[in-house]
């Protein structure tokens, strides 16, 4: 029976509370992916016809060359999400808004992409990667990886206010979380060149195999 003791305590030891708050967040971020779905596949008539016009112009404007992706724009949707959550990370609101950010982040991505599909059929996936394939390839990786670091600690700021911290310790920001910030901003601003540079050819691309 003590063996049996020793061998579960070495089990439960070993169990990395950074593996579960990782999955946690990406069930997040998938349960908002999938909101972001059937909010699109939910649109009225109208909505849809508006979003189609517009859509139409998008590509239009693209097709004549007329589509530049602004810095300002590009800075906004790949450092708004990181900017936010390491800030986060010192205050205990962000136990609650992290996981939040999660899931509206995969809501708004999964939804562009429905609207594409809603619009062109199959072959908007094809315009939709091409609109977001890039940017999803920086941002996510970042995103999540930012997340499972500040969200232990506004955790531990949530619990501290509430007295129930470990023994009332203040909360440490080792360099490993500033320095994790500073990799991201650096992946994050080669994104933003590759945003620019690559993206409208490969949504260029993609419009030739839909039109």
């Amino acid at each position: 029976m003590r063996g049996r003791t020793v061998l579960r305590g070495v089990r439960w030891g070993a169990w990395d509370p950074s593996l579960l708050r990782g999955l946690v967040l990406a069930a997040l971020f998938l349960a908002g992916a999938l909101g972001g779905h059937l909010y699109a596949a939910g649109c009225g008539e109208a909505s849809q016809a508006a979003l189609g016009r517009y859509l139409n112009d998008y590509c239009g404007l693209y097709d004549a060359g007329g589509v530049a992706v602004s810095l300002g724009g590009c800075a906004a949707a790949y450092f708004g999400y990181a900017a936010a959550l390491f800030l986060l990370g010192f205050s205990s609101v962000g136990a609650a808004l992290i996981p939040a950010l999660s899931g509206l982040f995969g809501f708004c991505s999964m939804y562009a992409v429905s609207c594409f599909v809603r619009c062109y059929g199959r072959a908007g996936v094809l315009l939709a990667l091409g609109a977001l394939a890039v940017r999803l390839v920086f941002t996510l990786p970042c995103f999540l990886a930012l997340a499972e670091a500040a969200w232990p600690m506004s955790i531990e700021l949530f619990l501290l206010s509430f007295g129930r911290g470990k023994r009332s310790a203040p909360v440490l920001y080792g360099s490993r979380y500033f320095l994790l910030f500073v990799l991201c901003a650096v992946i994050l601003a080669v994104g933003v060149c590759c945003e620019r540079l690559v993206t409208p050819l490969l949504f260029r691309l993609a419009m030739g195999e839909v039109f």
